[in-house]
């Protein structure tokens, strides 16, 4: 994304990002999802605003019953992380293989909804993606749909989702193992904190990691999805909270990394209170992938100028996906 056209777009007031600035608020947005995933609408997530977050009524599901998403911070239910997780693991192991695209030539549909923290905005986006990556199309809100091909760059490390669906099938199964590798997987290590001196910590690229695995739309094996829960309940620092509601308002458990790293997991100020929390959220009872949440409990700034007001809320929602024969197909 060019970042001086985004910046173009913004109102004439409002404070302007500098580039580290930009930089943490894309990972922070969607966990450092990557080409083949879904994308804010990041002039509208940059955009100082100075009132409160409003409920905005969306249309999500098949039947056109409206639903409502969040538009203030939650009041959680804190529960044992490593006994959430063990079931959630338990559940994971027995789930039935799900249906994954038979020819590169297939596309992978997905619908989310988006709430943008400036303005308490939603958004409804529909994503087809061609399996062999060389592709992708995008409809987002009542916008028309566009279709943009997809060329190879050399230098870019990013994966088709037939690529990606491949390397999830060769991750060791053992939690131990799991989390061995992707402490040390270099594929995802975050490039820009490197060339500015900082380092992740292990347990925190763990936890980013196995968490962008959940999220993903590739096909997910149930020994592998079981693997993960069991390697993140190994993690220090890990919380799981009940009641955290996605961008759709359904209520999951949330999984949140409480140590905190830089642009990553929860924030806190120089006197150590929390400041920002971000969650994965799961289905309390199936422990699907719902979507992601981030709350912010001080008013946020950028450049000395509030961004997103104390209650503002930054949350997705997964709410339909699927292998189609073309784009515009709904599976």
């Amino acid at each position: 994304m060019d970042d001086l056209k985004l910046l173009s777009e913004l109102r004439a007031d409002a404070p302007e990002p500098d580039a580290d600035r930009l930089r943490a608020l894309r990972a922070r947005s969607l966990r450092h999802r990557r080409r083949f995933r879904p994308v804010l609408s990041l002039p509208m997530a940059m955009t100082a605003a100075v009132a409160v977050v409003a409920a905005v009524v969306v249309v999500v599901n098949d039947d056109e019953r409206p639903v409502v998403p969040p538009s203030v911070i939650v009041e959680a239910t804190p529960v044992s992380a490593k006994a959430m997780l063990r079931k959630a693991a338990l559940t994971a192991e027995k789930r039935r293989p799900e249906s994954t695209p038979l020819r590169p030539d297939q596309w992978l549909y997905r619908k989310s909804v988006v709430t943008q923290p400036a303005d308490g905005s939603t958004e409804v986006q529909e994503y087809w993606t061609r399996y062999d990556g060389t592709e992708q199309a995008t409809r987002l809100g009542s916008r028309p749909m566009e279709t943009r091909t997809i060329e190879p760059d050399p230098g870019d490390d990013d994966l088709s989702p037939q690529q990606y669906a491949a390397r999830l099938a060769k991750l060791p199964t053992d939690p131990d193992k799991l989390l061995e590798h992707v402490k040390g997987d270099l594929h995802w290590r975050d490039k820009p904190d490197e060339e500015r001196g900082l380092h992740e910590h292990p347990d925190a690229r763990a936890f980013r990691v196995l968490s962008l695995y959940l999220g993903r739309e590739e096909y997910m094996p149930p020994k592998l999805e079981a693997a993960i829960f069991r390697a993140l309940a190994r993690i220090p620092g890990v919380r799981v909270d009940l009641g955290i509601r996605d961008a759709a308002g359904r209520s999951g458990m949330g999984i949140a990394y409480e140590a905190g790293s830089p642009g990553f997991g929860t924030q806190r100020d120089e006197n150590g209170q929390v400041i920002e929390r971000s969650y994965v959220i799961l289905d309390s009872t199936t422990y699907r992938h719902l979507g992601t949440r981030t709350d912010y409990l001080r008013d946020y700034l950028i450049n000395g100028e509030v961004a997103f007001p104390k209650g503002s809320v930054f949350a997705t929602a997964e709410v339909a996906s699927g292998v189609v024969d073309e784009p515009g197909q709904i599976p």
